[in-house]
């Protein structure tokens, strides 16, 4: 890495955190998918468990503007189309700058985890909260949130770009902003009424197990070597 940035950590202590972040990203995984796999078993009673909560993230939006505004604002950020042409955008000038590694991480981060979150929502088919009406069918479907989802692996992925490749001084403030639009998407989508609470739930633990299985992945065959390790040997 250049100096003025954060460094990924040298080719073994970087196997080791990938063993770890497996390890973890596994467990949070199968903890999302034990939750998904109780709300397909029993979508009425997982609907009437989450309603009280719910309701009241309901009307914390109904009464108080600013918090449905905040929420709105949060949930657009997010959306498919734009998370679509913000990946785009950030692979391009990642592979322009010679970032090509950090490209893939993101690619594989954000793109996989689509199918993830399209394969669970049409394989369980939950229908939205009874406060809006949506007509199309993918809107329609509710597990997991994909905008929570990818609070993770689009918004939490790319902190973890800006953190080790922006210079350090602005590394900090832009990491934490974009994480911090990540994590306020669970409470976002249920202020502005379009998830269960389940939904966001189960979309933190498979959304974040599935971006710490690409990081160990990244970890293991992509970290960039630091100089000395990429030195020849001398003869």
């Amino acid at each position: 890495m250049d100096k003025g940035r954060h460094r990924l950590p040298g080719r073994e202590d970087a196997r080791r955190y990938a063993i770890r972040s497996f390890i973890v990203g596994t467990v949070l995984l199968g903890v999302g998918l034990l939750i998904a796999f109780g709300i397909a078993r029993d979508l009425p009673g997982a609907n009437a468990r989450d309603l009280p909560v719910n309701q009241a993230f309901w009307a914390l939006g109904r009464e108080q503007a600013w918090a449905l505004g905040a929420a709105s604002g949060i949930s657009w950020l997010a959306d498919g189309v734009r998370n679509i042409i913000i990946v785009s955008g950030v692979s391009i000038a990642l592979v322009l700058a010679r970032q090509w590694r950090w490209a893939v991480f993101l690619l594989v981060s954000s793109q996989v985890g689509v199918l993830i979150s399209n394969a669970l929502k049409f394989s369980i088919a939950r229908e939205r909260p009874p406060f809006i009406e949506n007509s199309d069918l993918q809107q329609h479907l509710s597990f997991p949130s994909g905008h929570t989802f990818a609070g993770f692996t689009v918004w939490a992925a790319m902190a973890v770009i800006a953190w080790y490749v922006l210079p350090w001084r602005s590394a900090a403030p832009v990491a934490v902003a974009l994480l911090t639009v990540g994590l306020l998407q669970a409470p976002a989508r249920l202020i502005v009424g379009k998830h269960w609470l389940s939904d966001v739930v189960g979309s933190w633990f498979i959304g974040s197990g599935w971006l710490l299985l690409v990081w160990a992945g990244f970890l293991w065959w992509l970290a960039p070597r630091s100089p000395i390790e990429c030195e020849a040997p001398r003869r």
